[in-house]
């Protein structure tokens, strides 16, 4: 069975991030980098998934995530070198006997990106599976899709961005979804660093899963 530490991962490391940059915008600070799934493009059940997992079923998310650089000049972006898919995924179901699970691969090594003031497209695969065989469409309940995202401030701070969640709601097989709209105000330069920082290296030291997997399935 495919270990659970992804999940911890999610639960531990990202969760926190999520309350941290919530108590920065209430407080009406925002980040300078944000990050948001801005669609989702297709959800398909996987019907021939690379991972020798009996009794589950495995689905796929594709979809469009935009970061935006608040500032007026390029902002620097930390994270790991190999982090796939860099798009979390967690969900309760109606029916509590189900169980959920997502596919990660990482290596714990730092890279620095540059991003131009604006926002930058880019596009993800989320791979999950449910402890249920031969499902055919997504459970009741409920999903949340966010973009974890850290930005190096001129201090050398690694700091928390603006991370806004993208819902999908699934009601007796109705797919409602619900994005996040970013908030384009000007920034305050608030750094946290040593918040920011300890989240950061917890991320880095943390155990990560190494799954191979395929891009793009599609529906049988």
């Amino acid at each position: 069975m495919i270990e659970k530490s992804v999940k911890i991962l999610v639960i531990s490391i990202f969760i926190p991030i999520l309350v941290f940059s919530s108590i920065l915008s209430a407080q009406g600070y925002l980040p300078v980098i944000a990050s948001r799934v801005s669609k989702i493009n297709e959800i398909v059940v996987i019907p021939n998934p690379d991972y020798n997992v009996p009794n589950v079923t495995f689905y796929g998310i594709d979809v469009s995530v935009e970061i935006l650089n608040r500032a007026d000049e390029n902002q620097t972006v930390v994270e790991l070198s190999i982090l796939d898919p860099k798009v979390f995924i967690g969900a309760t179901f109606v029916n509590q006997s189900l169980e959920f699970g997502a596919i990660a691969i990482g290596f714990a090594q730092v890279k620095r990106y540059s991003y131009q003031s604006g926002i930058t497209a880019e596009n993800d695969y989320v791979v999950f599976y449910i402890n249920q065989a031969n499902m055919t469409q997504l459970p009741d309940g409920n999903y949340t899709l966010y973009r974890p995202i850290f930005w190096e401030s001129p201090e050398l701070s690694i700091v928390a961005g603006e991370t806004l969640q993208t819902n999908i709601t699934v009601t007796s097989g109705i797919v409602n979804i619900t994005y996040a709209n970013f908030n384009y105000q000007s920034t305050d330069n608030v750094t946290f660093s040593n918040i920011s920082s300890l989240v950061f290296l917890s991320l880095c030291l943390y155990p990560i899963i190494r799954f191979r997997r395929r891009r793009k399935p599609r529906i049988v």
